[in-house]
């Protein structure tokens, strides 16, 4: 049984589930999280995914409700179901399912295994040490994940480096996002403009972060003289009180193949998401992340990421220094290599069929 609700987790999961489904028998459970068809959906069209099993539709309206309801209804679908193991990817509130699962002894495989930021104001480091800390076999991405989760003192033996979904599904899908016209639509040449995600609770949830952020992108435009593109998530179009500078253009949350687009074409990308710089580093886009801290510390090493906080000003330097770099971004160290989808699928056929964990 695979568990899942937001797009990060239906993206890097999509080619994965293409090896469940052929050598196992594996129930899907959609909680939801993400509910707007832009964020949820869209992704099984576009990414060939089949329906799910199961559609929880929780209710996100407040912490509490949402954490109960997802706790709730995945324990009724695994006693029915009684899955011999539950894969979870990364530390969305969707992953708390592994509550009820480890209740009731159900194995659980935590891919996107080992991420601190060291960071307890983010709901999903939380959430990550929880889930790793009941999990049966822990798939990171990285050593460096690896090397957090030794220091927790969980056994080498439950740990397994796999590498990083991603790399797989932008190259299966190579030829649908060179296809993709946002370009033109949107009349945006190459490398000519910024491209932004917000939407961490620590940063959208307090009035003065928001303002900060914006007032750093106004810079940015003034600074650099380019546009500004903001695919605006519903949860922080929600927290906004004030006008929106003129010169951010916020437009809906758009579809893997037409963001990826943006991504692979922008002159830097402004984030607070942790999986945006993993394909900014891909593609070789320089990256800046309006953050504190980070679980990710690879891309930085990798030269294609820097921290910069909130402070506008901050913002401003961050960007001119990793957009004058001429460096190339090397990927493939903290990444991976394109093979995580069959390491996932031995390991779990070797567990199942022969350890039983």
């Amino acid at each position: 049984m695979s568990i899942f609700g937001t797009r990060p987790e239906i993206i890097r999961l999509s080619r994965i589930f293409a090896k469940l489904e052929t050598n196992f028998e594996h129930i899907m459970v959609n909680t939801n999280q993400n509910f707007t068809p832009e964020l949820n959906r869209i992704f099984f069209k576009d990414l060939k995914i089949r329906k799910p099993d199961y559609n929880l539709k929780v209710n996100t309206g407040n912490y509490g409700k949402e954490i109960g309801e997802i706790i709730e209804k995945s324990e009724k679908i695994i006693l029915k179901e009684k899955p011999d193991v539950l894969l979870i990817l990364g530390d969305t509130n969707s992953g708390l399912a592994a509550i009820p699962a480890s209740h009731h002894g159900i194995k659980i495989v935590h891919l996107e295994a080992g991420m601190r930021a060291y960071d307890f104001r983010m709901p999903e480091e939380k959430n990550r040490v929880l889930i790793d800390h009941l999990s049966s076999v822990l798939l990171p991405y990285t050593n460096y994940s690896r090397e957090n989760l030794i220091r927790e003192n969980i056994h080498t033996s439950k740990i397994y480096v796999v590498g990083n979904p991603i790399i797989e599904v932008i190259n299966y899908f190579t030829k649908q996002i060179e296809n993709s016209s946002v370009l033109e639509k949107m009349k945006l040449g190459t490398k000519d403009y910024f491209l932004i995600t917000a939407h961490r609770s620590e940063n959208v949830d307090d009035p003065k972060s928001l303002e900060k952020i914006f007032s750093g992108l106004e810079k940015i435009h003034l600074k650099f003289k380019k546009r500004i593109i903001y695919p605006i998530h519903p949860r922080t179009l929600s927290k906004i009180k004030k006008k929106i500078p003129k010169c951010i253009e916020c437009i809906k949350p758009l579809g893997f193949f037409d963001f990826t687009k943006l991504e692979k074409n922008a002159f830097c990308i402004i984030t607070d998401s942790g999986t945006v710089p993993e394909e900014a580093l891909f593609f070789g886009v320089p990256c800046v992340t309006i953050r504190e801290s980070t679980e990710r510390p690879e891309y930085i090493e990798a030269g294609g990421n820097i921290l910069s906080g909130l402070e506008p000003d901050n913002l401003v330097k961050s960007v001119k220094l990793i957009t004058s770099s001429k460096n190339k971004l090397e990927w493939i160290n903290s990444l991976g290599d394109n093979k995580t989808s069959d390491r996932v699928a031995n390991i779990l056929s070797g567990k199942i069929e022969r350890q039983k964990f």
